[in-house]
């Protein structure tokens, strides 16, 4: 294993990488072990009756593939500055024990970024909003707050609207 310049080989084991993403012009990480992959957003097939925050499903490789829009539980703005098609994180996601790939539409993936489990601080009690109860953490980055989602957390709070919509 090659050691970068003042680190030491625990310190580079108990780092955790992280998928960088916006959302309603905030920026999210999730945990590179959860997300299987970032494709472009295609043709979505609308789900009549379905919850509003289901976007449609897609066709993963002979998968159907629900793709789910965060934007509408967290009450977040379409990104205006966007200027490019939104495109889907592909996560594993576990609902009571049943494991599953959904979609997440995100306004875009910007990076992956290691971090210790130290530089992630425990998400204040209030002041994020409808994302409060989804967000495990806060992990400072240039200035800013990049809020830890918590999806497994995310599809069992909004679990009841799952079953109701029959994905």
């Amino acid at each position: 294993m090659i050691e970068l310049p003042g680190e030491t080989e625990h310190e580079i084991e108990r780092t955790q990488s992280y998928v960088i993403f916006q959302l309603g012009g905030e920026g999210y990480a999730l945990e590179v072990s959860r997300v299987q992959e970032v494709i472009d957003l295609g043709h979505l097939t609308q789900v009549p009756g379905g919850p509003r925050w289901l976007k449609g499903v897609i066709n993963l490789r002979g998968h159907v593939v629900p793709v789910w829009d965060l934007r509408i539980p967290f009450d977040l703005a379409v990104d205006a500055k966007l200027g490019r098609s939104p495109c889907v994180l592909m996560v594993e996601t576990q609902l009571a024990n049943d494991i599953r790939v959904n979609g997440l539409l995100v306004d875009r993936v910007s990076d992956v970024l290691d971090f210790n489990p130290d530089d992630v601080q425990p998400a204040p009690p209030l002041g994020l909003g409808k994302a409060s109860p989804f967000v495990r953490g806060l992990i400072r980055h240039q200035e800013r707050f990049l809020l830890v989602l918590d999806v497994d957390r995310v599809f069992t709070a909004l679990g009841s609207s799952l079953t109701a919509g029959g994905i």
